[in-house]
């Protein structure tokens, strides 16, 4: 599944397409119809062949499959081709190709072709458009290269005796999405920027025409500056923006100090970048199973902390904190069950909430 995700993140045109998948362990072969996977991700209805694969995965582990599955992102074409034209890009392409097997040397350039083909999809490219551009009748995946892979690329979670810490600039995939932005907003002007955190990223680009989603996975205020440091010579222009972000930083445990540093300077880069307005929204609150986990979200009382900190530095900025459009999320500051899938991230009912509150901030 990791495997999977590490492409999607990723000109020859195929003669053929995926009509299945096959997970390659040692001698054990399971082979999956992706028809079976698109349906499945529409339904969450399992085929037989899907769900003898299923049975493998904890509860957990299919839920965030369900969650990826449902993860279509509409991308700029042209930027995605000149990324995977870079040295990163290719270095990506390489490192993901080791997965797969095939009888050919072909693997990078099927890769690049599922990718740009699957980003051409109506949908947009998320693991089914991908696999259904795959050139060839299968994809075969090896399951102990893609866990070797997954360790090296610094996808796997946190545990517990691990201190989470911001390492968006570093890892490669934080770094092939912050590369790929530069290529995509270089010398445009958008009537409104999102930048924020993995449920900000969520949201994909659908916030209409005009607008462009800047949120990453793992992001902190540390790595907003860095983020906006890397923008700002592209001379991206951005009307209104809007800064969804604190989670993190409760859950990195940065001090308060720091945190006050960082979003003071998030906001004065910002407003470089020709901001007519830009609007604060309070840091997410996760459930409070979620909070007492520390592989996955910060306690409640350090996010309540970090929102007072966000409030502080509104008040002296002098910009908006737009909180009322969230309220439906909570209560009593405690995300509500049924709007989450994990304690922590918002299912499709939750990100409806959040993207409409942020269409009432750009006045779409």
């Amino acid at each position: 599944m990791s495997g999977c995700l590490i492409f999607s993140l990723l000109h020859s045109v195929p003669s053929l397409a995926a009509e299945k998948i096959v997970f390659r362990y040692g001698l054990f072969e399971q082979s999956v119809p992706v028809a079976d996977i698109r349906n499945y991700g529409e339904t969450q209805k399992a085929s037989s062949d899907l769900q003898s694969f299923l049975n493998y995965l904890s509860p957990k582990e299919k839920q965030r499959f369900q969650d990826a599955l449902k993860v279509k992102m509409s991308l700029d074409i042209a930027a995605l081709d000149k990324l995977i034209n870079t040295g990163m890009g290719k270095q990506i392409l390489s490192f993901a190709s080791q997965a797969i097997a095939r009888r050919d040397q072909a693997s990078i350039q099927a890769l690049r072709s599922a990718i740009i083909l699957g980003a051409k999809s109506p949908e947009g490219l998320g693991i089914t458009s991908f696999l259904e551009a795959y050139p060839s009748s299968q994809l075969v995946v090896d399951v102990s290269k893609i866990q070797k892979l997954v360790g090296m690329a610094n996808l796997s979670s946190g545990s517990a005796d691990a201190t989470p810490k911001d390492d968006v600039s570093s890892s490669p995939l934080g770094q092939i999405a912050l590369q790929y932005q530069i290529l995509a907003v270089q010398d445009k002007r958008f009537s409104g920027c999102l930048f924020g955190d993995s449920v900000s990223a969520e949201l994909g680009n659908t916030l209409g025409n005009g607008t462009f989603n800047f949120g990453l996975n793992g992001l902190s205020t540390i790595s907003l500056v860095e983020q906006l440091k890397n923008l700002i010579p592209t001379k991206v222009k951005c009307e209104k923006t809007i800064i969804a972000i604190g989670g993190n930083d409760a859950w990195y445990k940065i001090s308060d100090e720091l945190f006050t540093k960082n979003l003071q300077e998030a906001i004065a880069l910002i407003r470089t970048m020709g901001t007519k307005e830009i609007f604060l929204i309070p840091a997410f609150y996760s459930t409070v199973a979620a909070s007492l986990d520390p592989t996955v979200s910060a306690p409640l009382p350090k996010v309540e902390q970090i929102n007072v900190l966000i409030n502080k530095v509104a008040e002296t900025e002098k910009v908006p904190v737009a909180a009322a459009g969230l309220a439906p999320l909570y209560d009593n500051n405690v995300l509500k069950e049924n709007l989450t899938s994990d304690g922590d991230h918002l299912n499709a009912e939750g990100l409806k909430i959040y993207r409409e509150a942020l269409l009432q901030i750009l006045g779409k």
